[in-house]
């Protein structure tokens, strides 16, 4: 199964809230505690966005964490290599070497399935770097608005819902 950890599921739910508070800083204990979530772990978890550059730390009694980035321009791709590092659909999608310069992947050259293994990643890979923070924002403000009876049907899909249907058709 092709699945994220729970420390990039609550990076998700942390950026969302900081998106939505305005720039106005956000401590750990208000997102813990708003969404269900062990403060020590998401206090990690902001340390890494912190260090991957996504979060900002304010100091000081009103302090907190607020986006470093703006919600239009954050990726999903950036969000998972902030916690996951680099995206990988199989090993030799990233082309990395071991330290004596073979590759990771003893198959190597004669692996049957290198070539279209290569091309999902790389579709996985535009995909994710086309999803914004603002895009996951405005899905959920969407659906929020449809249970309300409220969405208005003239509403343009996403960009996001038209990548697996373009691709799909042309291939």
């Amino acid at each position: 199964m092709l699945a994220l950890t729970k420390k990039t599921d609550y990076a998700w739910i942390a950026l969302s809230h900081l998106a939505r508070s305005d720039g106005d800083p956000v401590s750990a204990r208000q997102i813990a505690e708003r969404y269900s979530m062990p403060l020590p772990l998401l206090m990690n978890v902001l340390k890494r966005l912190g260090r991957s550059g996504l979060v900002a730390s304010v100091r000081g009694a009103k302090g907190g964490y607020r986006l470093a980035v703006e919600a239009d321009q954050l990726t999903l791709a950036m969000l998972i290599e902030a916690m996951e590092g680099p995206i990988g659909l199989v090993q030799c999608a990233l082309e990395r070497r071991l330290r004596n310069g073979r590759a990771v992947c003893r198959v190597g050259e004669n692996c049957p399935i290198r070539l279209p293994a290569r091309k999902v990643h790389s579709k996985l890979q535009s995909f994710l770097q086309q999803v914004t923070l603002a895009d996951m924002l405005e899905e959920d403000e969407r659906h929020v608005r449809q249970s309300d009876g409220a969405a208005a049907p003239s509403e343009p899909p996403l960009a996001y819902d038209q990548v697996g249907s373009a691709e799909g058709a042309s291939s």
